[in-house]
């Protein structure tokens, strides 16, 4: 028996030729041997004439062969007659009276080709098989039937299982599986990778491994699947393993576990004092401070006083570490002096919240007048721009210089300086002959501003006569020089010794006294 051609090569043929491949349930000794064994003979020359090519027989491939594997028989044909023949390949399992048959091959004349069969076994031990090359339309000798025996395994034994599931990271789930395949042949297998979630599974990963004849390890790394399970199945590719085989392993899925104390949320409002009624804008920060990525959830704004949703949207997931912002908006601004929110981040089964306090803009009540305040503005304003029109116009009528000639004015002028002239008197300080001008009708006490003395005017009596020192009650004073004393203050006054005697007051202390000259 020839077992050369790789096991790949029959599990094409599986797939593409297996549809094709016929199976007979009745006995050889039932056969019509004057169809199956025609024999070439030299009166067929105007036939199809069908022979064994070199009379190399029949070739098996697939071997060692296991319960249920699909073998390929193949037998070389040439066709030595003048027209063109069709062929097939027919095979007898003789321990269990299955027949196989292969797909019709035509045949020019002069030409060889390769005719075959798939056949396969379901008794564990030794197969005899009997083959014969069948045609309707030509002739064929002894060369091209004849016998084999295979020996038959039992299936093999196929085994998967997740022997690991564990998170490397927060966003990583690693896992370990191993393939045990027992005794036998080098088997091609497909692996499934799938996470469950309620329920439902959801395929992964695929890929496809050649396995030999032991225990296998591979793995895995899943990524952060939202799930509660996971399966790994591992699939036959062209041959059927023992019925103790378990090629599908599941197991559970502890999902990372978030506290809400790591999420964090913030808002911050604007305006930050809305008005009643009014569309404010609350901008939420969430932020993930866990080691778990969070699943996609919800913000909402909650009224505290009634447990009303102001405000709602949908939130991503958050990776771990990750800060995101979003905009609510809050169509009518509660009628509260104070309001109390709820601000919620609801993610998978957690949820965390915070709580704020916003203080309403105060609206001041309209004051009601029992007039018409815009007519009374008008008016007020109307009076105020006709007062100052007639102050300005009694300003320019009263200032208003009289239309004169050159000559009246300069009378007018002459006249203003005689009247004050008549109006004002000059007269010399007794003690410093200053230069004074007082009112013409002034009488009593004048103070020099040069030397700050005091003295009377308008008193003729007072001029002409010296004052008599025995009527006087004030102190005298004697010097002589022109200086001399205040007697309450000490204070140094002048006064000429020819406007002597004469009554004086101390500009300090106000103290009067009588100047006189030295004695004698």
């Amino acid at each position: 028996m020839n077992s050369g051609v790789p096991i790949s090569i029959v599990s094409a043929f599986v797939l593409i030729i297996a549809p094709c491949l016929c199976h007979y349930s009745f006995n050889s000794e039932d056969l019509d041997n004057s169809f199956l064994e025609k024999r070439f003979t030299e009166d067929s020359n105007g036939i199809a004439n069908f022979s064994s090519s070199g009379e190399s027989g029949i070739a098996i491939s697939g071997e060692p062969a296991h319960v249920g594997d699909i073998l390929l028989a193949t037998v070389i044909v040439s066709n030595s007659g003048n027209s063109t023949g069709t062929v097939s390949l027919n095979l007898e399992n003789l321990n269990g009276s299955e027949i196989f048959q292969g797909d019709a091959i035509d045949i020019l004349p002069g030409s060889t080709r390769e005719v075959s069969a798939l056949f396969s076994s379901v008794l564990i031990g030794q197969n005899s098989f009997r083959w014969w090359v069948s045609s309707f339309d030509g002739a064929y000798n002894e060369t091209l039937h004849g016998q084999f025996i295979l020996e038959i395994s039992p299936p093999q034994i196929l085994i998967a299982e997740i022997t690991s599931l564990d998170w490397e990271d927060p966003t990583s789930l690693r896992m370990s599986a191993t393939v045990f395949l027992s005794q036998g042949s080098h088997r091609d297998l497909e692996i499934k990778v799938s996470v469950g979630y309620s329920g439902s599974f959801t395929l992964l990963q695929t890929i496809l491994v050649s396995a030999d004849p032991g225990r296998r390890s591979i793995d895995f790394s899943l990524g952060s699947p939202q799930s509660d399970s996971v399966q790994v199945e591992v699939i036959p590719i062209g041959w059927t393993p023992s019925i103790n085989s378990e090629n599908t392993s599941i197991v559970s899925v502890d999902m990372p576990i978030i506290e809400p104390s790591d999420l964090i949320v913030n808002c911050v409002f604007k305006p930050t004092s809305p008005a009643s009624g009014s569309n404010v804008i609350a901008t939420v920060t969430l932020e993930n401070g866990g080691i778990f990525q969070t699943e996609a959830g919800k913000v909402r704004i909650i009224l505290s006083s009634d447990k009303s949703i102001l405000a709602e949207s949908n939130v991503q997931s958050i990776n771990s570490g990750a800060t995101i912002s979003t905009d609510l908006s809050i169509q009518s601004w509660p009628d509260e002096d104070v309001v109390g929110l709820e601000i919620q981040w609801s993610t998978g089964n957690v949820v965390s919240a915070s709580y704020r306090s916003v203080d309403s803009a105060i609206t001041e009540e309209a004051i009601n007048f029992p007039f018409d305040i815009v007519s009374a503005g008008l008016g007020a304003l109307g009076g105020v721009v006709v007062i100052l029109v007639g102050t300005i116009v009694w300003r320019g009528v009263s200032t208003r210089t009289p239309k004169t000639s050159k000559m009246s004015l300069r009378e007018t002028k002459e006249r203003s300086e005689t009247i004050a002239r008549k109006e004002k008197l000059e007269i010399s300080c007794i003690f410093c002959e200053q230069r004074l001008k007082v009112p013409v009708e002034h009488k009593g006490g004048v103070r020099c501003p040069s030397c700050s003395m005091e003295f009377a005017v308008g008193d003729e009596k007072q001029s002409e006569h010296p004052i008599d020192e025995k009527q006087s009650d004030h102190p005298i004073v004697q010097s002589n020089e022109d200086n001399l004393h205040c007697p309450e203050c000490e204070q140094t006054l002048r006064v000429p010794l020819e406007r002597r005697p004469v009554v004086s007051r101390c500009p300090v202390c106000k103290t009067e006294f009588l100047a006189e000259g030295p004695e004698g």
